[in-house]
């Protein structure tokens, strides 16, 4: 076990039964689909062409969530 898993465990130890079971769900919840996190190559290889273009087109924040607010 790492150092920062230990020092987030001794953490965790510290709260109330109910935090220590939500922060335990939310473990369990991240290892469950971890790898539904991760870019694809693909997805990389896209991430990086954008960053890379000197062009590219920065929006706020709120910009942002309004476009995604459409797509959902």
């Amino acid at each position: 076990m790492t150092r920062l898993l230990e020092q987030a465990l001794r953490q965790v130890e510290k709260l109330p039964e109910s935090d220590q079971d939500a922060a335990g769900a939310a473990l369990i919840d991240y290892l469950a689909h971890r790898d539904d996190m991760r870019l694809s190559d693909a997805q990389l290889a896209e991430v990086r062409r954008r960053r890379a273009d000197p062009n590219r087109e920065l929006v706020s924040h709120d910009a942002a969530k309004e476009r995604l607010g459409r797509l959902f």
